[in-house]
C-alpha cells in the first residue's frame, strides 16, 4: 500500500478514502456514510488507538490554527531566501499531482516541496505547537505505513501457501490404485520400469477426483 492511501491528505488528486480502523483487520471498506456502521468503531486494539491517536492529533492542529495569534508563530525563523511561496493568511493550496509538501513549512504558510527538502527545512528545529503536533503525527503516520506493509507481506505470504497447497492436492485413492498399478506391472515385467512411472504420472494426472479435492482445499482456506 502506497503512503497516499493512509495520509491522502498530503495529495492533490481525488482518491477513494478508507476506514482506517478496518483496514487494520483486513478489510477494505469507503469511508463515505461508514462511520455508523463501522464494526471496529469501539476497538481498542494498539492498531485502532494509533488511528484515533492520529486523529486527535489534526484535530489539535485546528485548534491551535483557529487561536489568536498562531498564524505568526516561528515567522521570525524563516528568512526570505527559505521561503518558496508563502500565502496571505491561507494555507497553501495543494497541487493536481502527487507531489507532498513539508507539513512543518505549511504550519507557518509556506510551500516547500517534500523531496529533497528535509535537510534544509527552515522549520526542521522548530518546537512550536504546531510543528510539535506534526512530528507525533509523521510518527504514527510512519508505523501505520510499516503496519500496511507487513499486512500486505502477510497477505501476500498467505496467497503463496494456498497455492502451494492446492497445487500439491493429490487424490489418495488413485494414488493407491496407481501404487498398486505400479506393483503388478513391475512383478509382470521387470524391465518395463519407465514406462510404468509415466503410467503412474497419467494416471494421477487424469484423476476424476482431483478437481473436487481442489475445491474442498480451497473452502476451507
Amino acid at each position: 500500500m502506497n503512503i497516499e492511501d493512509i495520509v491522502p491528505e498530503l495529495f492533490g488528486e481525488k482518491r477513494v478514502y478508507y476506514c482506517q480502523r478496518c483496514l487494520n483487520h483486513g478489510l477494505r471498506e469507503k469511508r463515505k456514510n461508514h462511520k455508523q456502521h463501522c464494526v471496529y468503531s469501539m476497538c481498542q486494539c494498539s492498531d485502532c488507538i494509533m488511528v484515533e491517536r492520529r486523529r486527535e492529533l489534526n484535530s489539535k492542529l485546528v485548534q491551535i490554527e483557529t487561536e489568536p495569534g498562531s498564524q505568526i508563530l516561528g515567522e521570525s525563523q524563516c528568512s526570505a531566501e527559505d521561503v518558496t511561496v508563502r500565502a496571505k493568511g491561507k494555507r497553501p493550496m495543494l497541487s493536481d499531482e502527487r507531489r507532498p509538501n513539508c507539513q512543518r513549512c505549511a504550519q507557518h504558510n509556506v510551500v516547500n516541496r517534500l523531496k529533497g527538502h528535509k535537510r534544509a527545512c527552515p522549520f526542521k528545529e522548530c518546537f512550536c505547537p504546531k510543528c510539535q503536533v506534526v512530528v507525533e503525527r509523521q510518527k504514527l503516520m510512519a508505523d501505520q505505513i510499516k503496519l500496511r506493509r507487513r499486512q500486505k507481506r502477510e497477505k501476500n505470504i498467505s496467497a503463496e501457501g494456498g497455492t502451494r497447497s492446492s497445487a500439491s492436492t493429490v487424490c489418495l485413492k488413485c494414488t493407491q490404485q496407481a501404487i498398486g498399478y505400479q506393483q503388478l506391472m513391475s512383478i509382470l515385467d521387470p524391465s518395463s520400469t519407465s514406462e510404468t512411472f509415466f503410467n503412474l504420472s497419467a494416471i494421477l494426472q487424469a484423476c476424476p477426483h482431483k478437481t473436487s479435492s481442489q475445491n474442498l482445499c480451497n473452502e476451507h482456506h
